[in-house]
């Protein structure tokens, strides 16, 4: 008999066209997915997929399958979301891509206080960046995104979550650490360890130093790594200077390694936006997880 998992890998490679693709969205290897597809084929015994080098396509008999995948999936969601109302426990899997500051210091523990709500949701949680969370949502490959820069895509549904904001950081063993604040004048002096080209902290940084009159090309540069724990490592072994989200150096400032220093008459300030594709089947678990974000009203508690 076909069962669900047969039935959701069946149409998940349909969807993306793809069984690596299909693979990424699953988190189940290719060999795994296959293997299923195959004993759905021959439990009915028509060919469903036409598999190639470049991509994978219905056949007819595959074409009548996944309309009723359709009906099925969402039957099975219909049912969940019943049953969860009804009992109040809410169950299944929550994909959330979130973009590298917001993944690795942030999402941790909000995600913490939400599984202790809903112990029951299986949440899987990829961190990259901005522009391939977009992609992801678009392709319906993950149910929430957050991210640190505006989304322009109509297609999505943009809701800005919180506001964040970059200072100087600097080591206890640097000249600057013994002040309060520093001048743009001053940090022209200075060396800096910077994020690589094209991650959004970085983008910010650059935008705001233009708009106060500091071309970013005359910044004196030792380092550009690929992670801001690499940064802050960096920086911690006094290799420059650099500037960062101060929610990114909260260990490090406890530690006592690492100082915050404000610009003097400049702020600069960042969103952080919550993201989802509004084509793309609300689940009990995300609609939970939508709810839960949104009614957050003071995010300096994670």
């Amino acid at each position: 008999m076909i069962n669900r998992q047969q039935l959701e890998l069946f149409k998940t490679v349909a969807e993306k066209k793809s069984f690596s693709r299909a693979s990424e969205v699953l988190h189940i290897s290719q060999p795994a997915i296959s293997q299923q597809i195959s004993a759905l084929e021959q439990y009915l015994g028509v060919k469903l997929l036409e598999r190639t080098t470049r991509k994978v396509t219905l056949t007819e008999e595959g074409k009548i399958l996944y309309q009723y995948a359709l009906q099925i999936s969402k039957l099975f969601d219909e049912a969940e979301r019943a049953i969860s109302e009804f009992t109040g426990m809410v169950k299944g899997v929550l994909r959330i891509g979130a973009s590298l500051t917001i993944g690795e210091y942030l999402l941790p523990n909000i995600i913490g206080e939400f599984k202790a709500k809903y112990p029951q949701v299986q949440i899987m949680l990829d961190v990259f960046n901005t522009k391939r969370v977009v992609q992801s949502l678009l392709q319906q490959n993950i149910d929430v995104g957050l991210v640190e820069g505006p989304v322009n895509s109509e297609e999505l549904t943009v809701k800005p979550l919180m506001e964040d904001e970059l200072c100087v950081i600097v080591s206890h063993k640097h000249p600057l650490a013994g002040r309060n604040s520093v001048s743009l004048e001053e940090l022209a002096c200075f060396p800096f360890v910077l994020r690589e080209k094209g991650s959004g902290t970085r983008e910010v940084m650059e935008e705001a130093l233009r708009k106060a009159g500091w071309d970013p090309k005359d910044m004196i540069v030792n380092l550009e790594l690929g992670s801001t724990e690499a940064v802050k490592a960096a920086v911690e072994a006094n290799l420059g200077i650099t500037i960062l989200s101060k929610r990114t150096v909260r260990k490090e400032l406890q530690l006592n390694v690492l100082k915050v220093l404000p610009i003097e008459g400049l702020e600069i300030k960042r969103k952080f936006y919550l993201v989802h594709n509004p084509k793309k089947h609300h689940t009990p678990a995300m609609e939970h997880f939508l709810d839960f974000l949104t009614g957050i009203s003071d995010f300096e508690q994670f």
